[in-house]
């Protein structure tokens, strides 16, 4: 059997019995995540299902007002910044490609240099 009809066979389903069998199949799905889902959260001890509620409504509040913030302040400033940053990386690739490859080449000394210390 393959996987991959041809065009121009005469079992390839037409696409409204795809798109039937596509819903239902994500209906099976969706059921089968649900029992899942019902299943995991019977056999959670309490105090975790408490902690996690807990979790999830501490995430949502701190997204809300991050959304909030973003949404009070003007970009404007951000922008210009960052604008600066990139003309300045620009007029000096050399010294900055040059300040990276010495940064990394003494991050990686000092990381031999601990990786030896602690054998």
């Amino acid at each position: 059997m393959t996987l991959i009809p041809h065009a121009n066979d005469k079992s390839v389903p037409a696409p409204a019995v795809l798109r039937g069998h596509v819903t239902r199949a994500t209906g099976r799905l969706r059921d089968t995540a649900v029992h899942v889902g019902r299943l995991v959260e019977d056999k959670t001890p309490d105090p975790v299902l408490a902690g996690a509620l807990r979790t999830a409504t501490r995430v949502r509040e701190t997204a809300a007002r991050a959304g909030r913030f973003a949404g009070h302040r003007r970009l404007d400033p951000v922008r210009a910044g960052a604008g600066r940053a990139a003309t300045l990386a620009r007029a000096n690739r050399t010294a900055l490609t040059t300040a990276v490859g010495v940064l990394t080449a003494a991050v990686l000394a000092r990381r031999a240099r601990r990786a030896r210390r602690t054998k």
